[in-house]
């Protein structure tokens, strides 16, 4: 598997969470629905808490993908105050929590909760790399080839304006 599709297969369970096609972030319905004035830590309190909810009906519930988002959110706050300037339940979160953020300074819980990245087959990864480098040493070669042509031809026109300039003396 390429770094590409592993990259890939992260950003379809991301999606996976997404209930809505015009979703911004998986909880983005149950917060249009149920706490449309809350945003950031705020909006995990009220979608934490049905007293809050301006719908008490039966359509309001909360959704698996953002009950996950709500867990990601609560065992990252640590990071997400620290390094993400506070992005909570926004679509920028796990964006910080997994590109902005060096994977090194999180929690052991956050780290936890974040999407799984699939493990990717060495045998496919060498394979894949033997032939990048394949191309690459041939176009190095191809490059070095093209200098040294050049540098030859330059050298042979330095000869020839000397020798012009000797016999103009």
């Amino acid at each position: 598997m390429t770094v590409r599709t592993g990259f890939l297969a992260g950003w379809v369970l991301l999606s996976s969470w997404v209930q809505n096609a015009g979703a911004v972030h998986a909880c983005d319905s149950e917060q249009g629905l149920l706490c449309p004035a809350e945003a950031g830590f705020d909006l995990g309190k009220c979608l934490k808490d049905p007293s809050k909810w301006e719908v008490r009906e039966a359509e309001g519930e909360i959704s698996e993908g953002c009950k996950q988002f709500m867990a990601l959110n609560d065992a990252c706050a640590e990071e997400l105050e620290r390094s993400c300037s506070g992005m909570a339940y926004s679509d920028d979160t796990l964006v910080c929590l997994t590109q902005w953020t060096a994977q090194d300074t999180l929690g052991s819980a956050c780290k936890d909760q974040l999407p799984k990245k699939e493990a990717e087959s060495s045998e496919e990864v060498d394979k894949e790399k033997e032939e990048w480098r394949r191309k690459r040493k041939a176009a190095r070669q191809a490059a070095q080839d093209m200098m040294d042509k050049e540098k030859g031809q330059d050298s042979k026109k330095k000869r020839r304006r000397r020798k012009k300039a000797s016999k103009e003396l």
